[in-house]
């Protein structure tokens, strides 16, 4: 069972279970987690900073409350709290316009996440020899993640413990979901995402001379062809080529499922379903517990690369 812990201002925590009412929605495209919960409480609860959720002695979610509803009827009182993960602090925060001559996830931890409650980080801590420009308007955010962009070529997360993870490394674990439990699967194979060739424009005195071919594309039979200038941008290379394919591949093919029960599961983490062979990456998760029970909607990709 599932266990809600609330925590006010004051560091007061309040422990509920049971909740009436819950909604999570985890995405790759969303930096931060979002979480909904309504219990029946017997008393007002003091203004919530914090929610954290366990399993056992587990966390699996920790995030600052946005909302926060008391609302009283004939059947007695209720509480519905709304809150993002962590990664919402970097999100609501702007970051100071400088720019970097030299630039590593050291300085950046010292200088922009440290002082908002990061101490750990995972992955490189090179120090990268080129101009980064942090823009009037940035979030702590944007700036994590356009460094991660140009520099290590990863896409940055944050897990339900605080560290930031910029090492595009998956934690290696796979869910199982059986069959049984699936109420529906819907499958979608997506041929125009597929590009079957990119040419490269890599120095300013040559054209377009330089070839990437994909042959799964081609394989297909897919004639797609891209052009594709690195010559004139300092956040592209010509083996960004490489990546736009790679990119392109994992989205190809996809599948969600809708399974009856509570899913525990991460972004990020394979998912292995039974009678397949294939290769699934989870991308989505949407759970939700109503009177009409709990279940858990998957979106996954297969993984080719």
């Amino acid at each position: 069972m599932l266990k809600y812990v609330l925590k006010d201002i004051q560091g007061k925590e309040t422990v509920l279970k049971n909740p009436l009412k819950v909604s999570f929605v985890s995405s790759e495209d969303a930096p931060a987690d979002r979480l909904t919960a309504t219990f029946a409480v017997k008393e007002n609860v003091s203004p919530v900073l914090s929610v954290e959720v366990l399993d056992g002695l587990k966390r699996i979610f920790y995030g600052y409350a946005d909302t926060q509803t008391d609302e009283k009827n004939i059947n007695g009182m209720l509480l519905t709290v709304s809150a993002r993960s962590q990664a919402c602090i970097l999100l609501d925060n702007e970051a100071l316009p400088q720019t970097y001559c030299m630039v590593s996830m050291c300085d950046l931890m010292e200088r922009h996440f440290a002082p908002l409650g990061f101490t750990k980080f995972k992955g490189t801590s090179q120090t990268f020899d080129d101009e980064f420009i942090i823009s009037k308007g940035m979030s702590e955010w944007a700036v994590l993640s356009e460094f991660c962009r140009r520099f290590v070529g990863t896409s940055p997360k944050i897990d339900c413990n605080g560290t930031i993870d910029i090492s595009g490394e998956n934690s290696g674990n796979s869910v199982y979901v059986s069959s049984d439990r699936c109420i529906s699967k819907k499958h979608t194979i997506k041929r125009h995402l597929l590009i079957s060739e990119i040419m490269v424009r890599a120095e300013s005195s040559n054209g377009y001379v330089m070839p990437f071919k994909d042959s799964f594309a081609q394989m297909l039979g897919i004639q797609r062809k891209r052009y594709l200038n690195t010559a004139d941008s300092k956040s592209l290379s010509p083996f960004s080529a490489e990546k736009i394919m790679e990119n392109a591949q994992n989205k190809y093919e996809q599948v969600i499922l809708d399974v009856s029960g509570c899913v525990l599961c991460t972004v990020g983490t394979g998912l292995v379903l039974d009678r397949e062979d294939k290769n699934y990456m989870i991308k989505e998760i949407h759970y939700s517990l109503n009177p009409d029970g709990e279940h858990t909607t998957i979106y996954a990709e297969v993984k080719y690369i």
